[in-house]
């Protein structure tokens, strides 16, 4: 901030001239500083032979330190995806769909079973095989090489 010092000042007009922005005008023998207009070249400090313009530098603001216990933080809020994956997908398919026609063709298989054999025992000789009737042997599976493996 450019500052003129009225006692100093002779009112000469020299700091007029040399100011490029035309922010100084002598009135009343004083030299009056726009202070919109100054661009603070100080073109005019230099150009006064009595040193009346001085040049004032302002202290910065400073910002007032928060004393709060916990600072502001911009909360992220959770939002529900309307994208299921890929895996939540199939679990759901799974549920809605397969489930519940798996237990009913179960329980129609059992339920058809139990008629086709009114006195079920213990034995495992009345059970039809689990494999389709092709009767592995001793519960151990079969290995088959593939070639080029």
């Amino acid at each position: 901030m450019i500052y003129v010092d009225g006692e100093k000042c002779a009112g000469c007009g020299v700091c007029e001239d040399v100011c490029p922005v035309e922010a100084i005008r002598v009135s009343d023998g004083v030299a009056r500083v726009d202070q919109e207009r100054c661009n603070e070249c100080e073109a005019c400090v230099e150009a006064c032979p009595n040193k009346a313009i001085l040049v004032v530098i302002e202290p910065a603001e400073e910002k007032a330190i928060s004393l709060r216990e916990k600072p502001e933080v911009a909360l992220a809020e959770p939002r529900r995806s309307k994208v299921v994956p890929a895996v939540g997908a199939a679990l759901a398919f799974l549920g809605r769909q397969v489930a519940p026609r798996l237990a009913t063709y179960l329980l129609d298989a059992l339920e058809h079973r139990s008629q086709q054999q009114p006195a079920a025992t213990s034995s495992r000789s009345n059970l039809a095989p689990l494999d389709g009737g092709k009767g592995r042997q001793s519960g151990r599976r079969r290995r088959h090489r593939r070639r080029g493996r």
